[in-house]
This record gives structure tokens, C-alpha cells and sequence, in this order.
């Protein structure tokens, strides 16, 4: 059984772990890594193939297509037929030119790794549990921790004002992708949202609206990449920006003009709201690699280091690997079925899927029943995917309320925004001589009503 050095985390959730863990609760910096740090292996013969060389053999799915699952090499006729394979993928979604003065091309200049880690370590201090901080001595400690990081926060600023591109990564690369870009852009947005933080403890309105507008460039280009890394780490960033916004529109000073922009702010990023489809289309994608890897002999090296030691020590790794592989075939129909309901589902709303996403859920949870358990799919390749969709649901149902709520308060016709899309439950807005107060969010998307002051 083959090991190549495993992908170190820092374990506080686990979702898709071949797409970077893609649901955890922490920042996205401390858990995502790029092929260089996979270049040594672990008890491999100098013989063996590179890591490079055998992400891209993965991509190929060679041994997957051998397999005499009938059902199996259906289902990869059909992907194959809608260009939903890895490699068909990267030729669709590379197909453009990167723009060298784009905000995605210049990332990795603007911040070094070391940077990048230094910020997101501190962002909780500044958004505890995701809302803005109201200690004094951390407003206080904003203006010093901006200063210093002064030449990024410009630079990205520069980047941003011009042509975007989408970042780079390669579908082909599977668990492996570079998605590093998530961690700097997550960073960076961060000095923004801190920048919003301070200029609104200071009253200094058209500051912090500047910061809203450059955070929410960083959002959007997250928020458009079909890798669920990146359109997760936009989904927590969101809210942030709303309990920014929240701050902004609450200030005295702030004026018709003021909260006009931030309303046609939220509206720039309703009207470029991403297809959620594709970016499930693409975790397939990554799901089919994950298998393939497997069937190579390269299960123990998709596990964390921990992971993989705590079986070593129990004697137990090589017969995992094994178990993992007696039925494979089985294990990868149960996934790519439980993938194509899942991906057909997100055409409706999200109350509307819940009773297909209820017994998705319950499959899941009686699977080891079946006589040929799907460990892989079970295990390690569909755990919290339905949380990952609702996450993705109430990231749009905020916005629908926040969106609501600036338009009574500008007296303006709202948007067309009837029902919660996730409980499907009717927004109710209510208003007064002073405030506008919308109702119908769940207290997971938003602990309290939505108050705005008119203007």
C-alpha cells in the first residue's frame, strides 16, 4: 500500500476533506495547502511516482474506467456526456485569459504565506463567532494592526479598481488543487472589513463604506470560483460584511446618499449571485479523483497525519485501506446517485428540497447496514455536505432580509423577495415613524430582527 505524505490540518470540523476541508469552522488558512508541500513521501521507494505525477494520473480516472461495474460505467458515460469530468471541467472554466493587473493575478504578491497566517490569526479577535467586536481595547488595537499592514491593504485596494480574473486553480488537481488564493483574498478581505470596523468606531461614514465596497469585490470574486473552499470562505466573509453594514447604517451621521450606496452595494451582490449548481458539479469532479486515488493504492496518504497515525498505532491502516477497496465499485455508484440527486435538487429553493435532503441525510445514517458498506462516500466524502447547502441557503436569505429592509428605509420599491429560502416562511417588514424592522430569518442566519433606521 502506497503513502504519500498526507495534507497536515488543524482539525476543528471536517467536511469534503478532498476539497481542503471545505466546511470547517476555522479560517480556511491553517487548513488548505499546496502541492509543494506534498513534494516528500512517507515509507515510498524512491521509485515511485511524484505527487505531481500522480494527481494527474488521477485525473484520468484509468482505473475507474476498467472497472466492470456496469452501473459505474454508466454513470461515467453520462458525466462524461455533459462535460462534468475533471479534465472537461478545467477546458471550460480556463478558457480565459488571466489578466495580469487583476486582484487574482496579483494575490500571492500582495501577501506571503507568513502574512497571510499572521492575519488570519487575528481575525476572530476583531469578529468573534462571525459578528463584530464591541471591546474598546480591540477598536483601539484596529488602527495599529492596519498600519502595518498598510502596503497589502493599498496594493489590494489598487488590484481591486481595475479588470477581475478568476484565480487559478486546476479541477484536475484534485485533493490537491492550489487553493491557496482562498486564504490570501480571505485575509485581505479581512483588512478591509477591520478597516470598515475602525472608520465606523470613528464615525468617519464614507471610510467605512469604502471598506464595505472593497470587501464585498473580495466576496463576490470568492463567491463566483466553483471550488467550495473558496465558496464557503465567501459565504463567512458575507457575514461579516452584513454586521459591518449593520454598524454602518446604525451610525447617527449617516445620511440618504450613504445608505443608498450600501443598498446598491448588497444589490451588486444579489444581481451576481453564483450558480450553486456548478460548484457541486465541480466537488463531484474532486469526488471522482478521491476514488481514483484510491483504487491506486493512495488511501492512507488522503488522510491527515493524525488520522493516519491513530491507525498505525492500532495496527489498523493497511486493513482500512483494504476495506475501503472490497467494494469500491459499490461505494462510488452510492456516492455519484446520492451527487446527481443532490446537484438536481438545487434548481428549487432550499425549503422545497428538504424532504428529498431529509432522506438523503437518513441514507447516510443507515448505510453501514448495507451489505456492502460505502465507507468512502460515507466516511469521508459526504459527511456535512447537506449543512454545506444550508449554509449556502441562509447566505442568501440574509442578504434577501438585508436587502428588504434598506429598501423601506429609503422608501424605495423593494425587491421581489416574498419567502425565507430556507424555511419558506414569509419575510414580514415592519415600519414606524423611525425604523423599518424586518422578521422571518431563522436565528442561525441572523440572532435578532434587522433594524434600520429611515432615512
Amino acid at each position: 500500500m502506497q503513502q504519500l505524505h498526507g495534507r497536515e490540518t488543524f482539525v476543528c470540523g471536517r467536511y469534503l476533506v478532498w476539497s481542503s476541508v471545505a466546511h470547517m469552522v476555522c479560517w480556511p488558512g491553517i487548513l488548505v495547502a499546496g502541492l509543494a508541500v506534498l513534494a516528500s513521501f512517507v515509507g515510498c521507494q524512491s521509485s515511485e511516482v511524484s505527487v505531481a505525477d500522480m494527481v494527474t494520473l488521477a485525473a484520468k480516472l484509468e482505473k475507474t474506467k476498467q472497472s466492470s461495474h456496469i452501473q459505474l460505467q454508466d454513470e461515467l458515460r453520462r458525466l462524461s456526456a455533459d462535460r462534468a469530468l475533471p479534465e472537461q471541467i478545467d477546458s471550460r472554466r480556463n478558457a480565459g485569459v488571466l489578466n495580469p493587473e487583476s486582484f487574482a493575478a496579483q494575490i500571492h504578491e500582495i501577501l506571503d504565506d507568513a502574512q497571510t497566517d499572521r492575519i488570519l490569526k487575528r481575525l476572530p479577535d476583531f469578529f468573534p463567532n462571525g459578528r463584530q467586536s464591541s471591546v474598546a481595547v480591540t477598536l483601539e488595537s484596529s488602527a495599529g494592526f492596519l498600519q502595518f499592514y498598510q502596503t497589502a491593504h493599498q496594493a489590494a485596494r489598487k488590484a481591486l479598481d481595475g479588470p477581475q480574473s478568476r484565480f487559478e486553480w486546476l479541477a484536475v488537481e484534485g485533493w490537491f488543487a492550489d487553493t491557496r488564493f482562498t486564504d490570501r483574498a480571505t485575509a485581505l478581505c479581512g483588512l478591509e472589513l477591520i478597516a470598515g470596523l475602525d472608520a465606523a468606531s470613528r464615525d468617519d461614514i464614507a471610510s467605512s463604506v469604502a471598506a464595505l465596497s472593497y470587501s464585498g469585490r473580495i466576496i463576490r470574486l470568492l463567491a463566483e470560483e466553483d471550488h467550495l473552499v473558496s465558496r464557503l470562505a465567501a459565504v463567512d466573509l458575507r457575514v461579516k460584511w452584513l454586521h459591518l453594514m449593520d454598524s454602518i447604517v446604525r451610525q447617527p451621521s449617516i445620511g440618504h446618499d450613504d445608505l443608498k450606496l450600501i443598498y446598491e452595494l448588497l444589490m451588486r451582490q444579489m444581481a451576481q449571485w453564483p450558480d450553486e449548481q456548478m460548484a457541486w458539479i465541480t466537488d463531484r469532479a474532486l469526488g471522482l479523483q478521491t476514488f481514483e486515488l484510491v483504487r491506486q493504492g493512495h488511501y492512507l496518504s488522503l488522510l491527515s497525519k493524525v488520522e493516519a497515525d491513530a491507525l498505525a498505532a492500532e495496527g489498523m491502516h493497511l486493513i482500512k485501506a483494504r476495506a475501503v477497496q472490497r467494494y469500491i465499485d459499490e461505494d462510488e455508484v452510492f456516492y455519484l446517485d446520492v451527487m446527481r440527486r443532490l446537484i438536481d435538487l438545487q434548481r428549487f429553493p432550499y425549503f422545497e428540497r428538504a424532504k428529498v435532503l431529509i432522506a438523503i441525510e437518513d441514507q447516510l445514517a443507515t448505510a453501514e447496514k448495507l451489505e456492502k458498506y460505502p465507507q468512502l462516500s460515507v466516511e469521508m466524502l459526504l459527511p456535512d455536505t447537506l449543512l454545506a447547502m444550508r449554509r449556502i441557503a441562509d447566505d442568501r436569505a440574509r442578504c434577501e432580509a438585508w436587502s428588504l429592509a434598506l429598501a423601506g428605509a429609503l422608501r424605495i420599491t423593494p425587491p421581489e423577495y416574498a419567502t425565507n429560502p430556507v424555511s419558506g416562511f414569509a419575510y414580514q417588514v415592519l415600519s414606524n415613524e423611525s425604523t423599518v424592522e424586518v422578521l422571518g430569518l431563522t436565528p442561525e442566519q441572523w440572532p435578532q430582527a434587522i433594524r434600520v433606521p429611515l432615512r
